[in-house]
């Protein structure tokens, strides 16, 4: 990686494109706005609350420094589908209760659901310079490290290992605890 991005030790790989009716460029640049105004914000993706105390588990085990997530380069990707619907509610991981969303921060997600999964931001990095190809592996639903070619859809825990380089991205998150939130409308 460029001397300017932090160093990945554990943390997510995002496939990311258009979304909610917004370019990439666009939401990196609303999202940076709302980082500025109220000190964090949510970056939604699809519904993978099954997957939350899993990646939690993984995450406290590895004690990381920070906890990054990498947006892809995103070439070639498409709008989801479903109607773009504004959340209004999150609860963070491990969290029991429900919160409001901030005012200053919106979470918009293209679904057909009334529930998503979103990184809790502290920072974002754009553009991510990249110097060179990290292998790494990503961590599979049963909770068992693989080190094949990551998925080209869906959002994984991944760390540093013997597996396939990781793909180019756009950007890159910094997390803050506990990294992942639900959303609801």
């Amino acid at each position: 990686m460029s001397s300017n991005n932090p160093i990945l030790e554990i943390g997510f790989w995002h496939p990311f494109g258009p979304h909610g009716g917004e370019t990439a460029e666009q939401i990196i640049k609303r999202k940076k706005e709302e980082i500025e105004k109220n000190g964090w914000t949510l970056w939604s993706f699809q519904n993978r609350k099954n997957t939350h105390n899993i990646w939690l588990k993984n995450i406290i085990e590895n004690n990381p420094i920070n906890i990054l997530a990498f947006c892809s380069a995103g070439k070639g990707s498409q709008e989801p589908k479903g109607e773009t619907k504004e959340y209004r509610h999150y609860k963070p991981a491990g969290e029991d209760s429900l919160k409001e969303i901030p005012s200053d921060i919106l979470v918009l997600h293209p679904s057909n659901k009334m529930e998503g999964s979103a990184f809790i931001v502290k920072n974002i990095i754009f553009p991510a310079g990249r110097s060179n190809k990290t292998n790494i592996e990503w961590l599979q639903i049963n909770g068992q490290w693989r080190n094949d070619r990551i998925p080209t859809r869906g959002e994984y825990l991944i760390k540093i290992g013997q597996g396939q380089p990781m793909g180019n991205y756009r950007a890159i998150l910094e997390l803050q605890y506990p990294y992942i939130a639900e959303v609801k409308i």
